[in-house]
């Protein structure tokens, strides 16, 4: 076992398990499939910030891609998706991202983009699907809004708005409209903050890509 590898199990029955079930799956190259998330094993020494590694392991997982015909979609801008969070951080990149054939050709723009990573030791990651189709307007609700004052205040003068019907699933669904147009039009003052929280992510990415390379002090 690999000394680095102390903080995390690398063996045991639900990494046999895992390896099981990933190997038996039954992928057509024909269909579109994707695969996205923590494996727990990297495919070469280049994969870590460390000399060495468990070659066992890397052998394990490259049979297991060959065996199942699946391609990989590259991680775009990091090396790494995992740190052991010490002052001199053992980094390697253990979240993948694979897709079928088929999948390559009717997605070719299909990428997987890391994220600021704020608390977890995994870097979060997004696969960003490229279609031709239009992007529809969708209301997102922003976690941080239940903090901000006023918040609460909206919502439940929305909600109070009087909403005429006689069907019990017409007016809930009359208010939830009326709550949606009200955090819309409420949300666009909180712009400014929407923005230092952004500024926010793009320094934590800094910071994580300079870990890559030299120690943070």
């Amino acid at each position: 076992m690999d000394p680095d590898h102390s903080l995390r199990p690398s063996h045991g029955p639900d990494r046999d398990s895992f390896i099981d079930w990933i190997n038996n799956l039954n992928i057509s190259p024909s269909e579109n499939w994707i695969i996205v998330g923590d494996f727990n094993f990297y495919r070469s020494p280049e994969d870590r910030n460390r000399p060495g590694g468990n070659f066992q392991d890397m052998n394990t997982f490259n049979s297991i891609i060959s065996n199942l015909g699946i391609i990989e979609i590259p991680l775009k801008g990091r090396n790494y998706t995992w740190s052991n969070m010490q002052d001199n951080p053992l980094l390697e990149q253990l979240d993948w991202c694979f897709t079928s054939l088929n999948w390559t050709m009717a997605f070719p723009n299909t990428l997987m983009l890391p994220l600021a990573h704020h608390t977890s030791d995994h870097v979060p990651c997004m696969v960003q699907i490229g279609t031709s189709i239009p992007k529809a307007k969708i209301f997102r609700f922003e976690n941080f809004w239940v903090e901000h004052p006023g918040f609460f205040d909206v919502v439940q003068g929305a909600w109070n708005v009087e909403v005429r019907s006689s069907s019990s699933a017409t007016m809930v669904a009359a208010k939830f409209k009326n709550l949606r147009r009200a955090l819309k039009r409420w949300s666009k003052g909180l712009s400014n903050f929407k923005i230092k929280i952004q500024n926010c992510n793009r320094v934590l990415e800094v910071l994580d890509k300079l870990e890559e390379n030299r120690r943070l002090y």
